[in-house]
């Protein structure tokens, strides 16, 4: 803006006026200041112009792992569309062991509104604490619905019945599932999983539910313990197939079935969930679930935004008791092979 008013020889306040249809501009020095923009080609910044206004609305959003493939897709996603709208996005990170104090103090900040991600608004909406809190809340990809707390979310119990399903159509009977411990996303999943193993006619086998957080570290862990010669024989027989708590974790699985001299997936086959830039750059490929965590976060963002601008819609009888869905895919790639039936 500087440069375009030093072109047409006005103010900064003069180009603003200008770009903002301003009557009081002579026709002059309109001319002026539109020739000075079409030589330098520029392009007021929507988002900017946003930021000087006293009407700028600023949502934040709490992180725990900036190196979580979860959430460098939700912050695509939550930034694509606050840019687009020309509101201020502010990111901070919380203390696990804090968490609920560090939302309260975040909300009281100075935001409008705030976003949260799993499984972060799970344990927000169960402590109770929305009450307190006076400003909207949006979720994003909890594993249920939250009665107090607008959401946009997948159906995390269809799809871990549709990949399960997929396991048994491959002749898998022996599915080993990781549970994420805590969580909504664990119930939602694990109540797929079992629903696919009774339509199919499969006793469940709690010696194949296992738990561990959803990262690499703990996957490597849980790997060992599961895959070496330490762990003790499966009583209904070995299992063919994992279903890892996210990509990541059956990343790490691979990892270590590889070098323990298993073939994947010819000796054992092993699924992930989120479909995260991992699932294509490790061989073999993951089958995974395609959980569109960029596009839930867009579509948070503007939800919130939505709420922020619509005041009478901010009670969650008129957001938070109807989830937005999308659409979740499965994706099938090279880490699973059929089993020849028994």
């Amino acid at each position: 803006m500087a440069a375009v008013a030093r072109r047409a020889g006005v103010s900064a306040m003069t180009v603003s006026n200008v770009i903002n249809n301003k009557v009081s501009v002579q026709p002059g020095t309109r001319e002026a200041v539109l020739k000075a923009i079409a030589e330098l080609d520029y392009r007021p910044n929507a988002a900017a112009r946003a930021l000087a206004s006293a009407s700028t609305l600023r949502i934040g959003l709490l992180h725990r792992d900036q190196d979580s493939a979860l959430l460098s897709a939700m912050l695509v996603g939550s930034l694509k569309a606050a840019s687009r709208i020309g509101v201020q996005l502010i990111i901070q990170p919380y203390n696990p062991d804090t968490a609920l104090e560090d939302i309260l103090e975040f909300a009281e900040s100075g935001l409008d509104g705030l976003l949260l991600p799993p499984p972060l608004c799970e344990q927000f909406s169960d402590s109770g604490l929305s009450a307190r809190i006076n400003i909207p809340v949006v979720a994003m990809a909890p594993g249920t619905s939250l009665p107090d707390i607008a959401c946009v979310r997948i159906d995390d119990e269809a799809a871990a019945f549709a990949l399960t399903s997929s396991l048994i159509v491959h002749g898998h009977r022996r599915i080993a599932f990781v549970l994420l411990p805590g969580t909504h996303v664990g119930k939602a999943r694990l109540e797929g999983y079992r629903r696919a193993l009774r339509e199919a006619g499969i006793p469940e086998d709690p010696d194949l539910i296992w738990q561990a957080r959803p990262t690499f570290s703990e996957g490597l862990v849980l790997a060992e313990r599961k895959l070496g010669t330490a762990e003790k024989p499966v009583a209904q027989g070995p299992f063919t197939a994992i279903m890892a708590g996210n990509d990541d974790m059956a990343a790490a699985f691979v990892n270590v079935a590889l070098r323990l001299g298993k073939r994947i997936p010819e000796d054992l086959s092993i699924t992930g969930f989120d479909d995260t830039p991992i699932a294509i750059k490790i061989w073999p490929t993951l089958t995974t679930v395609r959980q569109p965590l960029a596009e839930i976060a867009e579509q948070a963002t503007e939800l919130l935004i939505a709420m922020l601008r619509n005041p009478s819609a901010q009670g969650p009888s008129a957001q938070g008791a109807v989830p937005r869905f999308v659409d979740y895919k499965l994706v099938e790639r090279a880490s699973v092979a059929d089993v020849a039936p028994e």
